[in-house]
């Protein structure tokens, strides 16, 4: 047994009819404009395409190729001046030769003699020395002396030994007590060295 009213029912049924309604009307309009845009792009199709082929046969404007010129080559023709002649050539004249300068004086080198033995003074023969003999010594020695203006011995030493010291000595202290004359330069006493050898030598 139904308890729904007769009014109740017969509002539902009402509205489930609008719905189906509704439902078909819109499956009607979406079936339309669905057609209606293939028909559009069924209709534009050709004019697109045969524009495209209007636009694929537009001839390209031609551009005119540059033209070549051919060169000429001219040959050129240098010109000279002609020389300058000058109206008045000057002549220069060498100057006087001159004597070259006489080159200065040399130096005049003074004139120098060394002291000497003053023979006339009875100069003595050294002695020798007795251990020299018996050892055999023998040998030659060169006594320097520096004499004074004086002719005085001022100092003396040995420029040359014999080999042997008693030898050296005796000839030093023997040839010291001889005279000499001094040196002279231009003439006038100087102070300078003399140089005497001797010989020691066994009989």
């Amino acid at each position: 047994m139904s308890f729904v009213s007769p009014n109740q029912r017969s509002s539902r049924i009402f509205q489930i009819l609008i719905f189906a309604i509704g439902i078909h009307i819109l499956f009607i309009w979406l079936l339309i404009s669905g057609l209606a845009q293939k028909a559009t792009a069924f209709i534009t199709q050709p004019m697109n395409a045969q524009l495209i082929e209007e636009i694929k046969h537009i001839p390209k404007p031609e551009i005119p190729k540059p033209k070549i010129i051919q060169k000429v080559y001219v040959a050129k023709t240098e010109i000279q001046p002609p020389p300058t002649v000058s109206a008045v050539q000057a002549t220069i004249a060498p100057p006087p030769e001159t004597a070259p300068p006489a080159p200065p004086s040399a130096p005049v080198a003074p004139i120098v003699s060394t002291a000497k033995i003053d023979m006339s003074g009875g100069c003595q023969r050294p002695q020798y020395p007795e251990a020299s003999r018996i050892e055999g010594e023998q040998g030659s020695v060169i006594v320097g002396f520096l004499i004074g203006m004086d002719g005085r011995i001022k100092d003396n030493k040995i420029l040359s030994s014999s080999g042997f010291r008693r030898l050296d000595i005796a000839a030093r202290d023997a040839l010291e007590l001889c005279k000499f004359q001094p040196g002279t330069e231009n003439g006038k006493p100087i102070e300078s060295w003399a140089k005497i050898k001797y010989v020691w030598r066994l009989n």
